[in-house]
């Protein structure tokens, strides 16, 4: 048969499947799944430091586990049947609910494979538009009131086009509605962050997404704005949280056998201001630009160890600088040579598994690539500003199988990501919230928690957080008395003393338990069911609260 012959079959013929380069959300259960395997070195190359990964990268790590030569237990074994049912290789689809013969229920809510509203696919171009709907219910009670409850509900739609191999878009958007109690609402990051909702104070919320990706062999490049986690803690990732909104960003990848590069340049958000012209005309609203700029190289020498290097600068009131934008230069060197205007940060991190079923990792950040810690009688000097993560994973074979175990401590020095122009623009916030973990400066964080695994779909887990913070005193109106560098928007002042105290200050403790539940009912369809009980104490200032919400989402995590 001739080259002809082969062209016009294919063409009469074609292979309907999707390239691989949509991402798969940060909430996951996959991703879960993937890195006790890494633990329990199944996938010992698997890398997470920075999610989301494509479809394809997911769909591969799961294909060397199917071919893996370790015997799989019979949990590992359900969740691997689960999950290559929910990232097929190659992956194919004709479930479009208003294209179909028949309008099936079962088979479009409660299948294992992805469903969509509408569903067109060639040999080269897929294009496909699925409903995203979430609704919770939401019950606080505290010391103050005997209970309130709010409803959320969102409701919206997300569009994917990809073509060939390298090549995907996808845009999410979604409106939500609130009501019943307002703060009850706000216990939700979705309110809580809205600008409609805190702002205009209506009973709606929204939030859009999306991003252009372009892959091809080693390397990959992303434009777009969705939520990105950055660590080697999967259960507290120390430089890219949960916490902020999402930003946009500019991402480069390059993965090439134990070495990556990872490379994120991020617009983020400073309050508005608002001033009068004159007093005849109107007031002008303005908001100063501020970016976050960083970047790892990670080597991974043997299956079982693991180490990384990066680097951050936040800038700000500024155009682009053309020297954060070169991925491939030294950033500390180049804010020095440019008036040093900037907050920069060093990261060094690493993993570590001794034997099978035990992981160690650890993290520190270097406030400024200040290494004041290392003079003698420095250590407690207000220059010396960082923070460490060090944490655990133990899974089987040391502990039983079904059960995994987080432990993590983290301690954030005084001062540790404020920085002396005061304010907000070179904080390393976004828009009033940490990048990292929600924590302030001048703070020791003891975390642990057990996830249990019913079935390959029902999973439960149970965490304990105990947080104590050294807060800056204040009198009886609320003026500052004394600064100890617990306040990430107030650094270290000319008149403040040279010494800072890790944890003095006023004592703040916080105790947080929470125990979670979730089913995974089908591809589409998932249920979380949340209780939470915290107690505050400040001095004599004791405030405790429970909270409860049930959550059901169609195409959401």
């Amino acid at each position: 048969m001739n080259a002809k012959n082969i062209w016009f079959l294919y063409l009469m013929f074609p292979i309907l499947t999707f390239s691989q380069n949509l991402s798969v959300q940060t909430k996951n259960p996959v991703y879960d799944y993937l890195n006790q395997l890494r633990v329990k070195n199944i996938l010992p190359q698997y890398e997470d430091v920075v999610l989301p990964l494509t479809r394809g990268e997911i769909s591969d790590q799961l294909q060397k586990v199917k071919n893996s030569p370790f015997t799989l237990s019979v949990v590992d074994k359900e969740k691997l049947n689960l999950f290559m049912q929910y990232f097929p290789s190659p992956r194919k689809s004709n479930n479009s609910f208003f294209c179909s013969d028949s309008f099936l229920i079962k088979q479009h809510f409660l299948s294992g494979e992805e469903n969509f509203a509408y569903l067109y696919q060639d040999s080269l171009i897929s294009f496909s538009i699925a409903p995203i709907v979430t609704t919770k219910n939401i019950f606080i009670k505290d010391m103050n009131y005997q209970g309130r409850s709010s409803f959320l509900i969102t409701y919206g739609g997300a569009f994917s086009l990809e073509y060939s191999d390298w090549f995907a878009a996808y845009l999410e958007a979604w409106n939500g509605f609130q009501t019943g109690d307002r703060t009850a609402s706000m216990t939700d990051q979705r309110v809580q962050q809205s600008f409609s909702f805190n702002q205009t104070k209506i009973n709606y919320f929204d939030q859009t997404s999306g991003y252009v990706t372009l892959k091809k062999d080693i390397f990959k490049l992303q434009i777009g704005r969705e939520r990105i986690l950055w660590g080697v803690d999967r259960f507290d990732d120390s430089i890219l949280n949960e916490t902020p909104q999402a930003f946009d960003f500019v991402k480069f990848d390059i993965s090439y056998k134990q070495f990556s590069y990872k490379y994120l340049h991020g617009w983020l958000i400073q309050p508005t201001t608002s001033g009068f012209i004159d007093s005849l005309r109107y007031n002008v609203k303005r908001r100063e630009p501020k970016y976050i700029v960083t970047s790892r190289i990670g080597y991974q020498p043997f299956s079982n160890i693991s180490f990384g290097v990066g680097q951050t600068i936040i800038y700000a009131n500024r155009p682009l600088e053309l020297a954060y934008l070169n991925p491939f230069l030294l950033w500390e060197s180049a804010q020095r040579s440019l008036n040093d205007l900037d907050n920069s940060f060093l990261h060094l991190d690493s993993r570590y598994r001794p034997v099978n079923g035990f992981e160690i990792n650890g993290t520190l950040t270097l406030d400024d690539v200040n290494f004041n810690f290392l003079k003698k009688d420095k250590w407690n000097s207000i220059g010396n500003r960082f923070a460490w993560q060090m944490g655990f994973i133990a899974t089987a074979p040391v502990l039983f199988e079904r059960v995994t175990l987080y432990v993590d401590y983290v301690q954030i020095r005084p001062y540790t990501f404020s920085h002396p122009n005061g304010g907000e623009e070179l904080t390393y916030t976004n828009n009033g919230f940490p990048l990292g973990l929600d924590l302030q400066p001048n703070t020791a964080m003891t975390s642990f928690k057990v996830v249990y695994d019913f079935t390959e779909k029902f999973s439960s887990s149970f965490l304990f957080r105990h947080t104590i913070h050294g807060d800056n005193i204040y009198n009886a109106s609320g003026g500052l008395v004394r600064n100890v560098g617990g306040d990430i928007y107030l650094s270290a002042r000319y008149f403040d003393p040279n010494i800072a105290l890790f944890l003095n200050g006023e004592r703040v403790t916080t105790n947080l338990y929470d125990l979670s539940v979730r089913y995974l009912v089908s591809y589409n369809i998932n249920i979380l069911l949340q209780g939470q009980y915290s107690r505050y104490v400040k001095m004599k200032d004791v405030k405790e609260a429970f909270l409860a919400s049930l959550q059901i989402n169609y195409n959401f995590y």
